[in-house]
């Protein structure tokens, strides 16, 4: 049963000229609580300081990326002023669709999704330019370069086998040397995954959303959390914007982030499994870079 709603939703609506019914919806997240009318979508922050600093983030760069001509829901009014709440809220237009993660399809039943997932990000990582952010809420995300002593923390804990240990070893040595070329800088969304994809039943993008981790860094970031059969797809899209930005390395320093990323989620659960395997076939794969 969906949680009766706390917060003054009609309030809210007023505030931004709008009225009509609303219902909450299902939150796919952790961040907000999350309400809807026919044509607009209200997210309120939850009150722990990480889903209020996403919110403050997203307030400033999902409007960057409207303006950039991403495609996301356009941002109708952000309020921190906590004179109707104790934290920040958010209004959006609402954008009618699917969540690609609820979909249970296979990146190959969703190629065209996929492929304008790239040419957004494309767009993204090309147009926007640096800019004021002066309240100092926009990430930089930093990539862990000790996977060593993960290793060690796997080994001492006991998960994996002797033979998958040293094949990750191996791995994590053949991927080291990409970091030798220094990555370009872009603005990155921060978690571009199934969950933040909205699309139709029939294969078409609709938006990027969830934009609370958005900052700048390497754009192989926002590709790591994809599923690798969907790269390719993604692949093609971006490089219709941007064929040489991700540079000769972008395989080897993805890879690096979902071994890392699977490596961290095996030593809280060891059933989940390390491909290096799956890892090693994309390599050895000639895919757009």
């Amino acid at each position: 049963m969906m949680e009766t709603t706390r917060d003054p939703i009609d309030m809210i609506l007023n505030a931004c000229g709008m009225k009509g019914a609303w219902e909450p919806l299902l939150a796919t997240g952790l961040a907000n609580r999350i309400y809807a009318t026919e044509d607009a979508v209200i997210r309120v922050a939850k009150e722990h300081e990480e889903a209020l600093r996403d919110a403050r983030t997203e307030s400033i760069a999902a409007p960057v990326a409207y303006a950039a001509g991403v495609l996301t829901p356009r941002l109708l009014l952000f309020d921190d002023s906590r004179e109707l709440l104790d934290g920040p809220y958010s209004v959006w237009e609402r954008v009618h669709g699917e969540t690609l993660g609820l979909l249970q399809s296979e990146p190959d039943s969703m190629p065209n999704t996929w492929r304008k997932v790239g040419h957004q990000m494309a767009l993204l990582h090309v147009r926007v330019q640096p800019f004021d952010d002066s309240k100092q809420v926009l990430h930089e995300p930093e990539r862990d370069l000790g996977l060593e002593s993960l290793l060690e923390e796997l080994a001492a804990a006991g998960h994996i086998s002797t033979d998958s240990l040293r094949e990750i070893s191996l791995l994590i040595d053949e991927l080291r040397p990409a970091f030798l070329e220094d990555a370009k800088t872009c603005f990155l969304h921060g978690d571009v995954k199934d969950m933040n994809i909205m699309c139709t039943r029939a294969d078409d993008l609709l938006a990027l959303i969830d934009w609370g981790d958005a900052g700048w860094g390497d754009p192989t970031f926002d590709f790591f959390q994809m599923p690798l059969l969907a790269i390719p797809y993604v692949l093609r899209g971006y490089r219709e914007v941007a064929p040489n930005l991700l540079g000769a390395t972008f395989k080897e320093r993805m890879i690096w982030d979902k071994l890392g990323h699977a490596m961290s989620a095996t030593l809280k659960n060891p059933s989940d499994g390390i491909p290096v395997d799956e890892f090693r076939q994309f390599l050895n794969r000639n895919y757009p870079a």
